[in-house]
């Protein structure tokens, strides 16, 4: 009842943005390549800002109605040409408008190779990255392409770890900002909310490369079939929901391509791909790609290695011309791979693990002109995941199966054996969006609305957590883990609606535009969330631009934070170990613990910013000014637990059998630390964002672009910390102290000066680029005192000691070490990357690249360790080739 009450004001405002509709105009023409002068089939032409948009026909042809009267920027677009913008004064209908595009190539007098502002409909900073950036930094996945976003550090594919968006921090929250950010591809939100592998959350395991409780690993994504790229960074549209920290939108290749077959590699990894757009007898098309990849953790190393595979079709049709209505129907399946290779000589091994990941998508999306432009979209993703954790444990041990808490009777595993774990996860999360664009004047503001509702379901269908006969085993010194399901876990249900006004004003030397959002969640059943975003600019005789914007958002809790798995706790009550197997013989109680964690609530992003622009002709500046705060951050914190340990001695002893043994009647006191759920992560990161672009010299066809920006972001774990007296003393622990956790400061400051030297008449594009990283800190901000803030007696009871008595001797045994720990700034230093691409008059391009290409490695001591540590990577250089058959 609640969330139908709450959806009644959207439908509301739906039925009167459709009748404030008046007369409207069209227009009308049509496409050609501008060398062969051949009509462009399946183009898209788009009014920006609107939803009045048309695909052409066989013959180019498309027809953009109702239309208001003004000025209007309209994008036309299609796979394998350049965009174009066209400035256009609607006044009257017009039916005889021609464009010409030129094919996507090097001999072009105009090719953007970096991040370009862009003017979205997606958020307030968003950049966007094309096709022939793309293909410039020749990446083998995402992460290579987010390289280009102002601020960000140049480096080498580095494929055996795990990788995540972070945007707009300097550190300190990494997992919980990556969590809170959006992977959109083809208009499908990725999710990574039913992840549940996780060996032993008690102890704060979180799986190795497994990224449970984080973002998607864009390593699983692969480059070889993207389009573009575009990144909000800024307060996102009310359209995007269950984000705290912005958005990656990525879109794939959908229209008629020849051939491609690519190939790129580097001193650690190399990858080869092969895509065609094939245009069908019955209209439409369908885009098929392959790709494969392989990496090893370094050039001198084998040890560790990720593997990747990657394949898909995409069929795109339009289905009814009149009402403009296109779908896209999309299947791609992935397979991920971390292992570790063994060495033929080596005859122990310690450790083994390995982690597979078999991702099956399917979605439909499209859009029609009805009730305006009607948007529609579904995706169903499935993983099968599989991990596992092989380690040579040191004995002997107790072995320990109980289920259920009890005093329980066991023998010993052997001196040394292997403890193997393995996780078996199956997550399906559905996501579900439909809304409208509708377009009305009220006077002399323009609006453009989008008005929508959307679903989510996350559930893990998977067997969960497999101990092998040898594994049956936990620690006695703090709580362990023993088998359990995922398929039993109740599952995520998130509901949403959405509406979005951007509502244009302009006068004669002026334009104003006023962003307008609200979006409404009902997360896991349980918490009302009104997330309102607004943004305003002006813009003055077609230079000065200002900017502002606020936003609110929710992140929803992982099913792994709602639910995790049952801590136990093993006490040893009687070790009776005899070099006699038969006379062996070890008590142990056990007690479980289930966290009940339904307290959690989503955490909280809200972002603050404002800017100033200034376009004149080739001259480029944009400076923003930001603050985003991220509250309510679900970290993992660490909580005492007490038990009583019955004493039990042995009554009589057997030459060939195991004693007969018994209680004391006395019992002591143990305590053991794990680790539960809280929402305790807070972080605020103010920042400086710059970028600038500067005319081109034309005598040379060379080109300058500056970014860089400025981040601080302020961390802190809002919950104390435990550390027995024992551990601060040296003698026997009689309680446990509880005191403050320290804040902390990260600060980087990082900027690129990149020279784009163009030369298009033999088709050769080269960039060089300066990066100067200026500051690189981490610091303690706050240091807590050395005092308690309470303690826990040996029984467990929980004792606040007032704060004029915490410097008393009575706690002296509780006093903590004043460990002023400062992190040794790293001094300035600067890296220069070089990128060269050519291309052939048949189509094929071949790039190289050199990273750190002037062997600058500089270095400092770090007076803390002394040590000595080097600033830049090794020199790195790859080579690509791309062929057009």
């Amino acid at each position: 009842m609640k969330l139908t009450k709450a959806l009644i004001p959207i439908f509301v405002l739906l039925f009167v943005s459709i009748t404030a509709q008046a007369q409207s105009l069209s227009l009308k023409g049509k496409v050609f390549d501008s060398k062969t002068k051949a009509p462009l089939y399946y183009t898209v032409v788009n009014l920006k800002g609107t939803h009045v948009y048309d695909l052409t026909k066989e013959d180019g042809s498309f027809s953009l109605n109702e239309i208001k009267k003004g000025k209007y920027t309209m994008f036309i677009s299609v796979l394998g040409y350049q965009a174009q913008e066209k400035e256009i004064d609607v006044q009257t209908s017009q039916s005889d408008i021609k464009i010409y595009l030129n094919p996507s190539s090097l001999d072009l007098k105009e090719v953007t190779v970096t991040a370009k502002v862009s003017s979205s409909k997606a958020g307030s900073t968003t950049y966007k990255i094309g096709s022939q950036a793309i293909q410039q930094v020749q990446p083998i996945s995402v992460s290579d392409i987010l390289q280009l976003i102002p601020g960000n550090q140049v480096g080498a594919t580095n494929l055996a770890q795990v990788s995540q968006v972070n945007l707009r921090s300097a550190g300190g929250n990494n997992d919980i900002n990556s969590f809170g950010t959006a992977v959109i591809i083809d208009g499908n939100q990725l999710s990574n909310d039913g992840n549940m592998q996780a060996f032993n959350t008690a102890i704060g395991d979180a799986g190795g490369n497994n990224v449970a409780n984080q973002g998607v690993d864009l390593r699983d994504i692969p480059a070889s079939n993207i389009e573009s790229v575009e990144v909000v960074s800024g307060v996102a549209s009310a359209k995007f929901g269950n984000i705290t920290s912005g958005a990656v939108i990525i879109k794939r290749k959908a229209g008629y391509t020849p051939w491609r077959v690519s190939f790129n590699s580097n001193p650690t990894s190399y990858q080869g791909g092969i895509n065609k757009g094939f245009k069908l007898n019955k209209g439409g098309f369908l885009n098929a790609d392959f790709d494969y990849t392989y990496a090893n953790n370094s050039a001198t190393s084998r040890r560790n290695f990720y593997q990747r595979i990657n394949t898909g079709l995409r069929w795109t049709k339009e289905f009814s011309k009149k009402l403009s209505w296109s779908n896209n129907l999309a299947f791609s399946y992935s397979l991920s791979f971390d292992g570790q290779r063994k060495d033929p000589d080596e005859k122990v091994v310690i450790s083994d693990t390995e982690y597979k990941n078999q991702s099956y998508r399917l979605s439909n999306n499209g859009s029609l002109n009805i009730f305006g432009r009607t948007n529609y979209s579904l995706s169903i993703n499935y993983t099968d995941q599989y991990s596992r954790k092989d380690i040579l444990s040191a004995g002997p041990i107790p072995i320990i199966e109980s289920l259920e808490e009890g005093t329980y009777f066991t023998n010993y595993t052997p001196i040394s054996f292997h403890q193997n774990t393995e996780l078996y996860g199956a997550p399906l999360n559905i996501n579900g969006r439909f809304d409208t664009e509708q377009i009305f004047t009220t006077g002399k503001l323009k609006h453009n609305t989008n008005i929508g509702i959307e679903y989510s379901f996350n559930k893990n269908y998977g067997k969960g957590k497999v101990l092998d006969k040898d594994g049956q085993t936990a620690s006695i010194s703090g709580p362990g883990s023993r088998e359990t399901d995922f398929y039993n876990v109740p599952a995520s249900l998130i509901y949403s609606a959405y509406f979005q006004d951007d509502i244009n004003y302009s006068r004669a030397k002026s334009n104003y535009l006023l962003k307008l959002g609200a979006r409404y969640d009902y997360m896991i059943e349980k918490y009302h969330l009104l997330s309102p975003r607004l943004s305003l600019s002006a813009k003055y005789f077609d230079k000065f631009r200002i900017r502002a914007a606020y936003g609110l958002s929710y992140k929803a809790p992982s099913m792994l934070q709602l639910n995790p798995a049952p801590a136990y706790f093993d006490i040893l009550n009687l070790n009776h170990y005899a070099n006699d197997e038969a006379r062996r013989l070890a008590v142990v109680t056990t007690y479980i613990h289930q966290p009940e964690n339904g307290y959690l609530k989503p955490s909280k992003g809200e972002t603050f910013e404002g800017g100033i622009d200034f376009e004149h002709k080739e001259w480029n500046f944009r400076l923003t000014l930001f603050q985003k705060k991220i509250t309510n951050g679900i970290t993992s914190n660490s909580i005492l637990k007490t038990f009583e340990k019955e004493i039990w001695e042995v009554l009589e002893e057997y030459p060939d059998k195991q004693p007969l043994v018994g209680p004391t009647g006395n019992s002591i006191y143990v305590s053991s630390k794990m680790n539960t759920y809280v929402n305790a992560s807070k972080s605020k990161t103010t920042g400086i964002e710059l970028s600038a672009q500067f005319p081109k010299i034309k005598a040379t066809n060379t080109r300058f672009n500056l970014s860089g920006s400025y981040l601080k972001t302020n961390s802190h774990r809002d919950v104390p910390s435990v550390k027995s007296s024992g551990s601060l003393t040296g003698s026997q622990t009689n309680r446990y102290g509880v005191y403050e956790t320290p804040a902390y400061n990260a600060y980087i400051c990082r900027s690129n000066l990149t020279v784009i030297q163009h030369i298009p008449e033999i088709k050769l594009m080269v960039t060089l680029t300066g990066e100067a990283n200026w500051k690189n800190k981490n610091e303690v901000s706050k240091y807590p005192s050395i005092y308690p803030i309470a303690y826990y007696e040996k029984t467990g009871e929980y004792v606040e000691i007032p704060e004029n008595m915490r410097s008393s001797d009575e706690f002296s045994d509780l006093f903590n070490s004043d460990n002023r720990y400062k992190n040794t700034p790293i001094p300035t230093y600067f890296n220069f990357h070089l990128q060269i691409r050519k291309e052939t008059k048949q189509g094929h391009s071949f790039s190289f690249y050199a990273n750190n290409f002037m062997w600058y490695n500089p270095s400092y001591i770090d007076e803390n360790n002394k040590t000595r540590v080097y600033q830049n990577s090794k020199v790195t250089f790859g080579f690509g080739m791309n062929f057009k058959l």
